[in-house]
């Protein structure tokens, strides 16, 4: 009973304040837009209160304070494929938050604090909404198949960036590229996903400036590795004179140390002479 008792005032002291009305309740009520879900995929609950990737939680980074902060427009999108199975959502729901020492978040983490990128800039969210009903927690998504919804989570991605007006976009392993790909002219080149060996030798593992019409918003982008398999497959990554971690890292640190991007729409005409 005491033990019990103490489980449960320690989880009462990290459970952070969300305000009904916070930016982040409300796109996530806007998930309903790419209803009905498929086989294999089931809606989200509700939102976790702590750290975690939306749309199982805020896609904010929570862990110093005590009210979700707000909604870091302008920053960093960093965009996964999936939040999680349904057991995985149940475990972090009752933990108030994802476990931070996971794979995922260590390595994410680390990669973030040595770019560096101020961890409360992120949005942590994925391309596809909704909870994996089997045991499977990695591998291609199951509502990936079905093209209808793919399409309604295209829309919504587009209501994402509405939202937060990234900056800087950095995708998480090689399901998320593809996905991209059709919203934005400048990502047609990912279309057909060969690989990130294949992606850093022919230069297209950055893009200065994309446009995403349906949000009327641009953004550079670069590509990551999951950060779940990051040990084993980051050494193979190679960017003009850098390979492997370091590729990815001085990849990141261009386009976000280059400030706004410009408009990939805009053409700027010579001066007269």
């Amino acid at each position: 009973m005491e033990n019990s008792l103490k489980c449960s005032i320690a989880k009462t002291s990290l459970k952070k304040l969300f305000p009904y009305d916070h930016p982040s309740k409300k796109l996530w009520s806007e998930t309903s837009s790419v209803e009905p879900y498929p086989p294999g995929v089931t809606s989200v609950p509700e939102q976790i209160p702590g750290t975690s990737f939306f749309p199982g939680g805020s896609g904010i980074w929570c862990e110093d304070a005590s009210e979700v902060p707000q909604l870091p427009v302008g920053g960093v999108m960093v965009l996964g494929h999936d939040f999680h199975s349904v057991a995985g959502y149940e475990w972090s729901r009752l933990n108030l938050a994802e476990n931070l020492r996971s794979p995922t978040w260590h390595h994410l983490l680390s990669f973030l604090r040595e770019v560096p990128i101020a961890l409360d800039e992120c949005f942590f969210t994925n391309i596809y909404m909704g909870l994996r009903e089997g045991p499977a927690t990695t591998g291609r998504f199951p509502g990936s198949r079905d093209l209808a919804f793919v399409e309604r989570c295209r829309l919504f991605f587009s209501r994402q960036l509405q939202a937060q007006r990234p900056r800087l976009i950095l995708t998480l392993g090689a399901f998320v590229p593809p996905f991209l790909a059709p919203l934005s002219p400048q990502l047609s080149d990912w279309a057909i996903w060969r690989g990130f060996r294949k992606v850093d030798l022919a230069g297209l593992s950055t893009v200065a400036a994309a446009s995403f019409t349906d949000a009327n918003h641009f953004c550079a982008l670069a590509t990551l590795t999951h950060p779940c398999f990051r040990p084993a497959n980051v050494s193979r990554r190679s960017w003009q004179s850098f390979n492997g971690k370091s590729a990815e890292l001085e990849m990141v640190r261009q386009v976000w140390n280059n400030g706004a991007p410009s408009d990939p729409r805009v053409t700027t005409c010579p001066a007269p002479q």
